[in-house]
């Protein structure tokens, strides 16, 4: 009797050991059911067996160290059982030992490739040594073995979004999804990734299913209102957030956004209360108190406005930029004289220096006295011909009074006595393009681009410039698309989008782009020109009529005249 007993526990164990191990303390009917499905030979020693039997009761009985000790018994024994590699690689992993756990690991997979749970236990280790790179390819071939466990996408995910690998991410999260499609978590990471790559039809599907799973999930709310927020539903932007800040006050982050949408929605005075609320809590900072100062201003509230501005002011009262910051505040509340005045009045109480007279002279450009901006800026070029500053000032005010080809000279002026600069070099093309050198446009674009290969400026400018001319219309889309990417609510990047799209004959797409773009820069001429010929060719009249009247409004081009004219 005792005999078959032992034979009986003895074959039990050597099919145990042989078993990949579970995830957790798992019963001895579920070892031995997984025990059939190993694929390992061999004939471990019945020692060894025993050891191994001893140590799987000993973990169902809570015995950690005893059943460690156990296993490793049964390890000495038979160095290559995969089941006691694997059992004591979670407890390595479990006592925070990543290093022991790794190497356990990897001998169990080393002994059994395609054992599943040994990669994931190796990339768990890699994980927690802070290797999250390494971790991504063993997380990513246990996935592949075994692509019916959620848990595995979930922590691949995890993985991948501490490599900075997005896209691993976002495929792992919606593969979790598809695998257990009741774990609210899930579903707002895969939310979250698809508004991080700009699919935000996608992620407000996946957010509502979220949403209905866990509705108190931290987060969800600002997700909500930024997701909204892209999809240009502003009012429910505006009560998510608002709901957001109604749990989270001190959250000043969203505070900002929520000023900048209240505004465009046309609510000036809740956007000046939260604005308020943003310059208190953060007296230190000088974009607060500036957007404190233009919402007030715009209300008509000069003196909390003028106060607003001494504030940031006095933060640094030696600190130029302040004082430029104040300028532009006052030149686009229609306030040039006290503009002007204040730039004076600030010069004039330190030393007279380039800078300082630039300064005037900025302030004048600002307030649209182009003449007596380009006179400072002329002398201070001829006094100090080497100084790159005057030129650039200079070369601005003839750009922006349309005096395109004397303002690309003095920007190639300064780039040959200063090197090339992408800024420098773009602010060339558009003086280019305006003067008719198309083909000398592209290649400083192009130049640009060379310098930064990733700089959304510069994609957009050589993408927009090839469209508008139908040049290379695949590499205009490429370049577009890139980087709307890396900034997708930028309208200036939309309206580039929705021109290439009408290049392209793609009207509907290309409609929707654009009315998106005329809300996000708050009615810019040229974008609505685009928009009302894309009325135009749809066939649109009087939508198209109001585009282009709304854009003569904001500046009197005759090109847009003539299209106006020309609807029937």
């Amino acid at each position: 009797m005792r005999r078959s007993l032992l034979s009986f526990l003895s074959a039990f164990a050597m099919l145990c050991m042989l078993a990949p191990a579970a995830r957790g303390a798992g019963t001895p009917a579920r070892v031995l059911a997984r025990a059939a499905d190993s694929s390992r030979s061999g004939s471990p020693s019945e020692e060894a067996s025993r050891h191994y039997l001893q140590g799987r009761w000993l973990e169902e009985a809570g015995d950690t160290e005893g059943a460690v000790a156990e296993l490793t018994r049964a390890l000495a024994l038979d160095p290559n059982a995969v089941g006691v590699l694997l059992r004591l690689s979670e407890a390595a992993s479990r006592a925070g030992e990543p290093s022991r756990a790794l190497e356990l690991a990897r001998r169990a997979s080393a002994a059994e490739s395609s054992n599943a749970r040994a990669h994931w236990l190796a990339g768990a280790a890699l994980f927690n040594l802070e290797k999250p790179a390494d971790a991504v390819e063993e997380l990513r071939t246990a996935a592949r073995l075994d692509s019916l466990d959620a848990d595995d996408q979930r922590t691949l995910a995890r993985a991948a979004d501490a490599a900075d690998q997005p896209e691993v991410a976002q495929r792992a999260w919606a593969r979790a999804t598809q695998l257990d499609g009741d774990d609210g978590e899930s579903w707002f990471q895969l939310a979250t990734y698809y508004a991080r790559s700009g699919r935000f039809a996608e992620a407000d599907s996946a957010l509502e299913i979220a949403t209905e799973l866990n509705p108190a999930r931290p987060g969800s709310l600002f997700l909500r209102g930024f997701v909204r927020e892209n999809l240009g539903d502003l009012e429910t932007a505006i009560a998510a957030y608002q709901h957001h800040l109604g749990v989270h006050d001190n959250d000043q982050g969203t505070r900002r956004r929520l000023v900048v949408l209240l505004d465009r929605a046309h609510r000036p005075a809740e956007a000046y209360r939260e604005a308020q609320a943003v310059a208190r809590a953060r007296p230190r900072d000088a974009d607060a108190q500036q957007t404190e100062a233009e919402l007030a201003y715009e209300l008509k509230r000069a003196d909390e406005g003028r106060r607003a501005l001494e504030r940031m002011r006095a933060l640094d009262p030696d600190d130029p930029g302040l004082v430029m910051r104040s300028v532009t505040t006052l030149a686009g509340a229609q306030r040039g004289k006290e503009a002007v005045e204040l730039a004076r009045r600030w010069t004039a109480g330190r030393a007279s220096t380039q800078r300082t007279r630039l300064i005037v002279a900025r302030a004048y450009a600002m307030t649209g006295q182009l003449d007596s901006a380009a006179a400072i800026a002329r002398r201070e070029s001829v006094a100090a011909p080497d100084s790159a500053e005057p030129r650039r000032l200079l070369a601005r005010i003839l750009q922006d009074r349309k005096r395109f080809a004397e303002a690309a000279a003095e920007w190639r002026a300064v780039r040959a006595s200063h090197g090339d600069d992408p800024a420098l070099l773009l602010d060339l093309g558009v003086c280019l393009e305006q003067a008719g050198e198309v083909d000398a446009a592209i290649q400083a674009g192009r130049d640009a681009l060379a310098l930064v290969p990733d700089a959304p400026p510069a994609l957009n400018f050589l993408g927009y410039l090839l469209a508008d001319h139908e040049r290379e219309l695949d590499e205009a889309e490429r370049l577009i698309r890139r980087a709307l990417s890396q900034d997708p609510d930028n309208g200036a990047y939309l309206d580039s989008w929705g021109w290439l799209l009408f290049r392209r004959g793609r009207l509907e797409e290309a409609r929707a782009a654009l009315e998106r773009a005329v809300e996000l820069t708050g009615g810019d001429a040229v974008v609505r020109e685009h928009l009302g010929d894309v009325y135009a060719a749809l066939k649109l009249v009087e939508p198209a009529r109001k585009q282009y009247r709304a854009s003569l409004a904001a500046d009197s081009n005759p090109r847009v005249r003539s299209k106006l004219e020309a609807l029937r």
